[in-house]
């Protein structure tokens, strides 16, 4: 299964410039190819493409060409092109179609032309793959984000397509489940499938793949790790200064629990938490040991159990579309603070303070859901943050971001003042060493090891 893209040009409904300016591109059968580059250059626009999905369902204006074995994507029948090309989108959440993890393998399955007896043995064998150890049952929507994204993988590669375009599959998926993903796909690119694969976890992935493209801008910038360096993403970050005096405590629960509706496990259990001013406290642990439920219930969404404190609390949820309702990327910054009653001078120097921080300056004028994945989530940090919260809440944070960005948002969160603190769920190693002032580990819902990062991650 060969891919070939033609002088392709994309631009979106009402957008101002191209998306993808005059892009060449091949890619031969057996290829595991890496495309990088920074937050909202177009790969997931050029992605998109080569799946047909943007000739089938978009309105903006393509020129150019999209070849799949000498066929257009997009004019290939659903049934014909579940057969050609494995899927997954940055958002694993809008992708999912069934009720429970066994029926959504079974749906690519069936809808590739598999019979009943051969779709049944399958789909454990594709789960075991990707590490998801679930009953067939269980809900989809019980999962994790890394989960649901070790789902929808499972799902995409189950069929056998021979090209596989994987949009940030690793983005929410823990360090060990990431080995153990690149090292399935690299297997199955060495039977032949041909992979496109959109990543900013460039350095777990590096070594396995066969080509490195980088994108800048809408095009190829060139291909090779070289390229790297020119978009700033060979970089380390920036690390926060330590912290040395903590201020009040903001908020402390004990023995906080919690059990899903339908779940036989508590996603919690009997957990104690003290959060005070001046911390930067990184959550960590496997996927489904309890990170995403913990913040949910610290900012009042799950009753978890009694919290004390009378902190001002902000979250942002994995998804940052959850977060975002305005019609302009100013509206989303200045809401928070307008709501409060500030003064309008006051409003507008908080929104133009963290535009720039968080390099939105350029956006402020065009509507969150016209933006990257990257630059929609740095906009609802932004207008939380534009809110000055005590205590703020974030999951996955840097999710979909290039390590420039990564080091802009979390130097900017660093310099919230000892009377607030900043709580974050992550699988970031290298963000947790740089910018954690403590770290808790959780697995199975239960507080195993907490300290400084070079303690609990040693």
């Amino acid at each position: 299964m060969s891919l070939t893209i033609q002088g392709a040009r994309y631009r979106y409904p009402g957008g101002r410039t191209d998306a993808v300016k005059g892009v060449d591109l091949m890619l031969k059968a057996g290829e595991f190819v890496l495309l990088t580059g920074p937050t909202g250059c177009g790969k997931s626009t050029l992605l998109r493409l080569a799946g047909g999905l943007l000739q089938r369902h978009g309105s903006g204006v393509l020129t150019g060409q999209v070849r799949i074995d000498g066929s257009s994507p997009g004019d290939l029948a659903p049934s014909q092109r579940v057969k050609h090309v494995g899927y997954v989108s940055q958002m694993p959440h809008d992708q999912l179609v069934a009720g429970t993890v066994g029926d959504e393998v079974a749906f690519g399955l069936e809808s590739a032309g598999w019979t009943a007896s051969k779709i049944e043995g399958r789909i454990p064998t594709v789960l075991q793959k990707v590490a998801l150890n679930m009953p067939l049952n269980h809900p989809c929507l019980a999962l994790s984000g890394g989960q649901m994204q070790r789902l929808v993988v499972a799902a995409a590669i189950a069929g056998g397509a021979p090209l596989l375009l994987l949009d940030e599959p690793l983005s929410q998926i823990d360090n060990e489940g990431a080995i153990q993903l690149i090292a399935v796909l690299r297997q199955i690119a060495e039977q032949g499938t041909t992979i496109l694969m959109v990543e900013h976890r460039v350095s777990s992935v590096i070594d396995s793949v066969d080509r490195v493209l980088v994108m800048s801008d809408g095009e190829l910038l060139g291909e090779g790790v070289k390229y790297l360096q020119d978009v700033g993403l060979d970089q380390p970050l920036p690390t926060s200064p330590p912290v040395t005096d903590l201020g009040p405590v903001l908020m402390q629960g004990d023995k906080l629990s919690y059990r899903w509706p339908g779940s036989k496990t508590h996603a919690l259990d009997d957990v104690d938490i003290c959060i005070r001013g001046g911390e930067r406290v990184a959550i960590m642990g496997p996927n489904g040991s309890g990170k995403s439920t913990l913040l949910q219930g610290l900012a009042g969404h799950l009753s978890i159990g009694s919290i004390g404190g009378d902190a001002y609390i902000v979250d942002v949820p994995q998804d940052p579309d959850l977060a975002l309702f305005c019609s302009t990327t100013h509206e989303e910054l200045s809401y928070g603070p307008k709501e409060s009653k500030l003064d309008p001078a006051e409003v507008e120097r908080r929104v133009a303070n963290t535009a720039n921080g968080l390099d939105l300056d350029e956006l402020l004028a065009r509507p969150p859901q016209a933006l990257s994945r990257g630059q929609r989530l740095r906009t609802a940090v932004a207008a939380a943050m534009c809110c000055d919260p005590s205590v703020l809440l974030l999951d996955e944070p840097t999710s979909g971001q290039d390590r420039t960005q990564v080091g802009r948002m979390m130097s900017m969160l660093g310099q919230r003042g000892s009377d607030k603190a900043l709580v974050f769920a992550t699988h970031d190693i290298e963000l947790v060493k740089a910018h954690a002032s403590r770290v808790i580990w959780i697995e199975n819902g239960k507080i195993v090891r907490q300290g400084t990062a070079s303690e609990v991650l040693a």
